[in-house]
């Protein structure tokens, strides 16, 4: 008699095997998914660090890291890396971030087309979003909660008179090099010596889980 098995992870989506097993190397990718919607996450990170301050940056971190829980080192203990400064950043571009961030400000609003065919331009002012970042979406039972999407309808100005729609599609200027388009970690490092080496990087993660389906065979 025989078992097969499927485990599903949900919220990542993640497709595990039948059987995971950790690897004994550290710097190898790993994951072990607990009960409570949290798992820990194990990451190989090569850093190419040089004398004095280093900024390094990781972009395939979790939508709901534990920014505390966060370790990075070099398991070899070979290098000495001191961490001067480290942030987590989650909050990636979105239209409704966006709409925060320009709060106050007035911008572009695509409102159709006329009938030359040329667009049809609305200059309106953002009052209030109507979004509310917000990075844990977790209770303190670790129950979890969708994002947090808004504290409302957005306000808009239009010619000095108030709106509780957008005009039309938003067309915002550019944002710059520093714009989140994948949650991120990063870092910086101050090293004695130019080193070149895989780091290991390990974090508490919310947002999986896991279920197991039995069927027997006979």
């Amino acid at each position: 008699m025989g078992f097969l098995t499927t485990l599903r992870a949900s919220s990542e989506k993640i497709a595990l095997s039948l059987c995971f097993v950790l690897s004994a190397f550290p710097a190898d990718p790993g994951l072990t998914i607990y009960n409570q919607e949290f798992a820990v996450v194990h990451e190989s990170l090569p850093l190419e660090l040089h004398p004095g301050s280093n900024t390094v940056q990781f972009t395939d971190a979790t939508a709901h890291v534990e920014p505390e829980s966060v370790i990075l080192r070099d398991a070899a203990g070979k290098h000495k890396i001191t961490i001067l400064e480290q942030n987590y950043r989650a909050d990636v571009l979105s239209q409704d971030m966006l709409l925060n961030r320009f709060e106050g400000k007035t911008v572009d609003f695509l409102a159709g087309m006329r009938g030359d065919g040329t667009p049809r331009i609305i200059r309106a002012k953002i009052i209030r979003s109507g979004y509310s970042p917000q990075l844990h979406g977790f209770h303190q039972d670790s129950a979890f909660f969708p994002p947090n999407t808004g504290n409302g309808q957005p306000i808009i100005e239009v010619d000095g008179k108030l709106q509780f729609f957008l005009p039309g599609q938003t067309i915002f200027p550019d944002l710059g090099s520093d714009t989140i388009l994948r949650p991120s970690l990063d870092w910086t490092l101050l090293s004695g010596e130019a080193a070149k080496f895989d780091a290991e990087l390990s974090y508490v993660t919310r947002g999986l889980t896991w279920a197991a389906d039995y069927n027997v065979i006979a």
